[in-house]
């Protein structure tokens, strides 16, 4: 999800009985520390994305109601600048920021055979070319066994 998207998300969004995140909102900042809930980044970025069972255990106990980061009221930017800086300091990112998670996930997606309408659906994406050539990235690991099955398949007929 994007950072937006994440820091509008609320307790309700979460459906865990069925297994899906509801992603209907998005929050901006506009130069402001304080954040605007209004609608996602684009009509795709209104969609139900698959929740992650090993999720549950990191978003600790379950809500009814509020935001799940920030409680009554959505993060401010300076407090979630401020966790990300936390999080560096106990990880290390590599210099990746919350963004390159996205890019990094819809190759994952990929390299485990995901089809890209599926990628696209979940990226909350528009336009199918914006998922497969700027968030999913090239695996050496993929076009060598591509290259192998090939070769497997010509063998077999001979």
């Amino acid at each position: 999800m994007r950072r937006g998207e994440v820091l509008a998300l609320r307790w309700e969004d979460i459906d865990v009985d069925g297994g899906w995140i509801h992603v209907s909102k998005n929050a901006v900042f506009a130069g402001r520390n304080k954040a605007v809930i209004g609608q996602p980044k684009t009509k795709k970025g209104e969609r139900d994305v698959p929740l992650a069972p090993a999720l549950l255990e990191h978003l600790g106990p379950l809500s009814s109601t509020g935001y799940v980061l920030g409680g009554d009221a959505p993060l401010t930017l300076s407090a979630y600048n401020c966790a990300m800086k936390r999080i560096k300091k106990t990880i290390d990112l590599h210099g990746a920021t919350a963004h390159i998670f996205r890019h990094t996930y819809a190759s994952l997606l990929n390299a485990t055979g995901a089809q890209p309408k599926a990628i696209q659906s979940i990226i909350g994406h528009a336009d199918i070319n914006t998922t497969m050539n700027i968030y999913v990235h090239r695996d050496k690991e993929q076009e060598v066994e591509a290259v192998r099955n090939v070769c497997v398949k010509l063998a077999e007929a001979v």
